[in-house]
């Protein structure tokens, strides 16, 4: 799967160029390619809920080990199986994409390491609460779906209103901007033939005197400054300003972007450990809660 929708991406995509719609090509890329983790955690629910079924019937009742050693066992197995699938991903997706060389370590570990660990976690929390496969599998469609909704690629920053707290919360807003940020960063936008803009300045300038006053302000280049007519304006110089403007993504976050994905990871383990021992594992005394709401409900007063 993993290589199959690497070399169909990459082919897609196939050295998308520095104009405006070759780095849209790649933003896309990429969130097509974090739609390919919403298969791979439904993948890995099916034998955790089979496990889980085999421990409580066989295990637990036997004492051999406790639960956290099978909740620490089945985030480990996931873990080297979907970082060695990212890698063969990657290899397939990224240059093919026409992603610059030099930045390809740190994308390299964004793709094949932190992002199978999300989705796994946050594939097995969702199975950690859930009863049966099924029941799952609703659960993680309806709440993995606002993760890919809201990392503003499909609907930018600035159109999403009051949707934008979603846009916080979601862990792929962090992904998108670290990959985006780093592996185009700093570079010069070449608009196509049909991405310029043809601009008539007023008689006696320039187009450099005209456009000037402008660009200072909103960015972009001219292609022929000294002339006095058709001037040719591509509204955007270099990548971070492009990405800044249209997608709210900042090269300078993509550290910050590395450390606040790794806490969502750390708290989808975390949460894979409390509903297991919350839904699964605690025995909850429901004569006892019940005993609790008769003496919490007011008796009925008898009439005189």
């Amino acid at each position: 799967m993993n290589v199959a929708v690497g070399l169909f991406i990459g082919f897609t995509f196939w050295k998308s160029p520095s104009t405006l719609q070759g780095i849209q090509n790649k933003l896309f890329s990429i969130f097509v390619i974090l739609v390919l983790s919403f298969t791979g955690a439904q993948l890995l629910q099916d034998p955790f809920i089979i496990s889980r079924s085999i421990y409580e019937i066989r295990e637990r009742p036997s004492k051999m080990y406790s639960w956290s050693a099978w909740v620490t066992a089945q985030i480990l197995v996931e873990l080297p199986w979907n970082m060695s699938s990212g890698a063969v991903l990657f290899f397939c997706w990224y240059w093919t994409v026409g992603f610059p060389s030099g930045r390809a370590v740190y994308t390299f570990f964004m793709l094949a390491v932190l992002i199978p660990a999300y989705y796994t976690t946050v594939g097995q929390a969702i199975a950690a609460m859930a009863p049966t496969i099924e029941i799952a599998g609703l659960l993680f469609t309806s709440l993995f779906s606002f993760v890919l909704i809201f990392n503003g690629v499909i609907q930018p920053y600035r159109s999403l209103g009051w949707w934008k707290w979603m846009y916080h919360l979601s862990p792929y807003t962090y992904v998108v901007e670290a990959l985006m940020g780093n592996g185009l960063g700093g570079q010069q936008i070449t608009c196509s033939d049909v991405e310029y803009a043809t601009i008539n300045p007023p008689d006696g300038m320039t187009c450099s005197q005209y456009m000037d006053p402008y660009m200072s302000r909103a960015g972009g280049y001219l292609t022929n400054p000294d002339s006095t007519s058709a001037c040719q304006f591509c509204s955007y110089r270099n990548t971070d300003q492009f990405l800044d403007l249209s997608f709210n993504i900042k090269y300078s976050n993509r550290w910050r972007d590395v450390g606040i994905f790794i806490a969502f990871i750390a708290f989808n383990t975390a949460m894979t450990y409390l509903f297991t021992y919350w839904f699964r594992m605690k025995r909850w005394d429901e004569s006892r809660l019940f005993t609790w709401w008769k003496k919490s409900t007011p008796k009925p007063q008898r009439s005189t």
